[in-house]
């Protein structure tokens, strides 16, 4: 926990261990390289870049750095973007690739390097991106279900971007119509709640509704401000506590009142839960389950049949989209060919060691997909011992003891082959833990610091079950 601590608090010790890691939390040494170097040919020493990876994120990047002067330069496939070196800068360059998923990828950096002969090791993918795109849209689409066509999918760099560029590119026309109301309702992953919180602008605004098992705040806000709501924004099951709304309500208060409904199931996976019936868009993070070797990093947006959401608005949605890497798609397009066979091996793992830490005398709460009072909406969208990879628990006694002692790999993500785990709220909302506001704002969303987190992988589950066993 000592590391976690470090990290979060930038201490140059640990930051300087940390050459790689989730690419939206942490800049691939690769991608520093690149920028570096571009730098140091025009002489800029005194100067911080950024590799955007696509010419739509420079006015969003500029408004969100402002009063910070940028100067931008498009390169072959990225721009470059400079300013006088700041702390300040550094730090909110930083948040904006991570809240919208704009950087390029270690792949691409890795590729100019090679072009400019700074490297001379490439690692070679097997599939050509035109076939990578079907290919992995023929995925997606099987995943979610017949509601779902492979060509009514957009690809994206991530997740984040995907539901960023969803914002972005529905907000204008929502807000003409006087729709300028978004609803997130349930506790969502961290950035999508920055996206909805950092770039409303004058024409949006944001609220949160965090109880999903209760619905009376939304209808209320639905009789009050029925015209004027554009979105509700919700995971299915939540994340990191799983909980799961009554989405068939949610979906007649949405198409009543004229609002599109936008579902993320990607904390249990779409081949889990179905939700094309009901959303309009489904935002999913391919980076889990998708991409379960861990090393590549995709999203999508899907619009099933049944979506009110126009043509004229996807087209805006494409503009604001970072393309995938044509080397990250032709990876995730390999990987996924092993997608249904990790669902099967996980929810079977996931649904022994969920029994066995509610039976453990030392743990005080579990939170996954079939707990109370979620367990029936849960059950009408994906059916039985359908759980997904991960749930998340609560010790007796503090976390730091089990966490330092655990022998898993320790890390933010999930939906990997192999099994994970993190301390969740220190990792997704450690600024929140250093005030009384930020920490009442998590209580009153059910969220304890010590709460922690596991994604099981395709490991024996007894060998999963013993370490935990070892540990607790």
């Amino acid at each position: 926990m000592t590391d976690i601590i470090g990290y979060e608090t930038k201490d140059p010790v640990i930051i300087n261990q940390i050459p790689a890691g989730y690419p939206r939390f942490v800049t691939h040494k690769l991608i520093s390289q690149l920028i570096n170097e571009l730098l140091l040919e025009k002489g800029y020493k005194h100067r911080t870049g950024f590799a955007l990876a696509s010419r739509r994120a420079i006015d969003d990047f500029r408004t969100f750095l402002s009063p910070h002067e940028i100067e931008f330069e498009e390169r072959n496939g990225f721009v470059l973007a400079h300013a006088k070196k700041s702390s300040d800068l550094q730090r909110a360059g930083k948040a904006f690739l991570q809240h919208t998923g704009f950087s390029i990828s270690s792949r691409q950096a890795e590729d100019i390097l090679a072009a400019r002969s700074a490297m001379t090791v490439r690692q070679e993918e097997t599939e050509e991106e035109e076939n990578a795109s079907i290919r992995a849209r023929r995925q997606i689409a099987d995943a979610m279900g017949e509601e779902v066509l492979p060509e009514n999918i957009l690809l994206a760099t991530s997740g984040a971007n995907a539901f960023h560029a969803l914002f972005r590119g529905t907000r204008e026309h929502l807000a003409d119509q006087g729709r300028t109301l978004w609803i997130q309702f349930g506790w969502l992953y961290v950035d999508t709640i920055k996206v909805l919180s950092n770039f409303c602008g004058d024409r949006a605004e944001s609220i949160a509704v965090h109880n999903v098992s209760d619905l009376s705040e939304l209808r209320k806000l639905f009789s009050e401000r029925g015209s004027e709501i554009a979105a509700v924004v919700t995971e299915v099951p939540t994340n990191p506590l799983f909980h799961t709304c009554n989405l068939d309500e949610v979906r007649g208060l949405c198409r009543s009142n004229g609002a599109i409904l936008v579902a993320d199931p990607t904390m249990a996976s779409p081949r889990n839960v179905k939700v094309a019936d009901h959303a309009d868009v489904i935002v999913n993070s391919l980076t889990k389950y998708a991409a379960n070797e861990g090393d590549v990093m995709l999203g999508c947006l899907a619009f099933p049949k049944k979506s009110t959401v126009h043509n004229i608005w996807i087209d805006r949605i494409r503009h604001y989209i970072a393309p995938p890497y044509s080397r990250d798609l032709a990876r995730i397009a390999f990987e996924m060919g092993h997608y249904p066979d990790l669902i099967e091996r996980t929810n079977k793992n996931l649904m022994e060691l969920a029994t066995y830490l509610e039976s453990h005398p030392s743990i005080k709460k579990v939170h996954w997909s079939y707990s109370e009072p979620f367990q029936s909406n849960y059950r009408k969208l994906a059916g039985d011992e359908k759980p997904g990879c991960a749930l998340a628990f609560e010790l007796k006694y503090g976390m730091e003891s089990f966490y330092n002692k655990i022998r898993i790999l320790k890390s933010p993500s999930f939906g990997t082959k192999f099994s994970l785990l993190c301390p969740y709220v220190h990792l997704a909302h450690y600024d929140l833990m250093q005030n009384k506001q930020g920490r009442n704002l998590l209580a009153s969303a059910g969220l304890s610091p010590e709460l922690i987190r596991v994604s099981v992988g395709e490991e024996e589950v007894q060998e999963i079950i013993s370490v935990f066993s070892e540990a607790l």
